[in-house]
């Protein structure tokens, strides 16, 4: 028609026109729902094996390792303890006569004979270690290990811890002076084969010791009637450390043949480090 005619024409004057500027971008819009979880992939391929570490150095000794006392000389017998400086940390080699002896060998303490030695203070054959006046209260630790080779009885290595001011449990009433005595018969365990090894703790519950110097050997802390450690302290606050002995626990007048091997006395005092003597390394 005409008037169609006049728009073509008009469209065809005019041309296209230009392209306008690029509008503003529009707001986000809403995040779309999560899509469903794609398939597990393949395992990938096992790695190679890792080299080897670098070997570890060394470890240390134990916090309380073994203070070497191969140099302990053999002073003989000794009327008296002698000073904590003498021989080798204090200690000294008793005995020596045919009623007993000790020595350091075969790589401990070497026990031998059932009698004593009435020439010291404990009366027992073996090593002695002085002390200074130490409170009887900071003993803690006391412990050994033994072997019989040549079996008397129930004889067996034991401990004395030579004490004075112990005038509870001592006969001897100004000067309290008194061994206390522990020994593996008393605390039920008698050595029933040649070599069998042993351990021995005077602070096991239920250890038993006694005071040499009891009045009687009946009354509590005598020999038949022994207690724990901690009843001596109870009953003599003041009692003080002056030796402490590991020796053959024979006894006066006995007879016949005995030998032991003791070694690893350990002696601790509260506030410090137990200390462990090897006897011949």
């Amino acid at each position: 028609t005409k008037s169609a005619q006049n728009k073509l024409n008009t469209k065809q004057r005019l041309g296209n026109g230009s392209k306008g500027d690029k509008g503003d971008q529009g707001p986000k819009g809403d995040q779309g729902p999560k899509g469903d979880q794609g398939p597990k992939g393949n395992d990938g391929a096992p790695g190679s094996n890792g080299h080897d570490g670098a070997p570890g150095s060394n470890g240390h000794d134990g916090a309380n390792p073994g203070v070497l006392v191969n140099d302990a000389p053999n002073m003989g017998s000794n009327p008296s303890p002698p000073t904590s400086g003498t021989g080798d940390h204090g200690f000294y080699i008793t005995g020596g006569d045919s009623d007993c002896g000790a020595a350091i060998a075969r790589g401990g303490l070497e026990l031998t004979g059932v009698g004593v030695d009435p020439a010291t203070v404990q009366g027992g054959c073996g090593a002695a270690k002085a002390f200074d006046n130490v409170d009887l209260s900071t003993l803690n630790a006391l412990a050994y290990d033994y072997s019989v080779n040549v079996l008397k009885g129930n004889q067996a290595p034991g401990v004395h811890v030579t004490v004075m001011g112990l005038t509870h449990d001592s006969k001897f009433t100004t000067s309290g002076f008194a061994n206390l005595n522990f020994v593996p018969a008393l605390n039920g365990v008698t050595a029933v084969g040649a070599q069998q090894a042993y351990h021995a703790d005077g602070f096991v519950p239920g250890a038993k010791w006694y005071s040499t110097t009891e009045t009687n050997i009946s009354d509590p802390g005598g020999q038949d009637n022994p207690q724990s450690l901690s009843y001596f302290v109870t009953n003599n606050p003041n009692a003080k450390i002056i030796q402490i002995s590991l020796d053959n626990g024979g006894s006066s007048g006995a007879s016949g043949d005995f030998a032991a091997l003791a070694d690893n006395l350990v002696i601790g005092f509260s506030g410090s480090p137990f200390a462990r003597y090897d006897f011949g390394g």
